[in-house]
């Protein structure tokens, strides 16, 4: 797991983590936790997992989307493309 920033609109949270590594089940999975902006947890709740979300991960544009929400560790789970 790398951490990693992530800017979604006008939200930036500096403490995502992408896991990248040769497992499929969990290759290109960001880790977005909700302690860094509140708000844009609440943002992504009301998003379904078939919207695509613009985002910036550390500068370089990609689309995430919506996998679930990780009660264990407060944070949302996306699958980054």
């Amino acid at each position: 797991m790398t951490k990693t920033t992530v800017q979604i609109g006008s939200f930036t949270v500096d403490d995502a983590t992408l896991s990248s590594g040769d497992d499929q089940r969990v290759k290109n999975i960001v880790s977005i936790p909700c302690k860094s902006d509140p708000d844009l947890c609440l943002q992504l709740d009301g998003w379904d997992e078939q919207t695509g979300i613009p985002a910036f991960l550390d500068g370089k544009e990609h689309i995430l989307f919506r996998q679930h929400y990780d009660h264990d560790n407060d944070a949302w789970i996306m699958r980054l493309e």
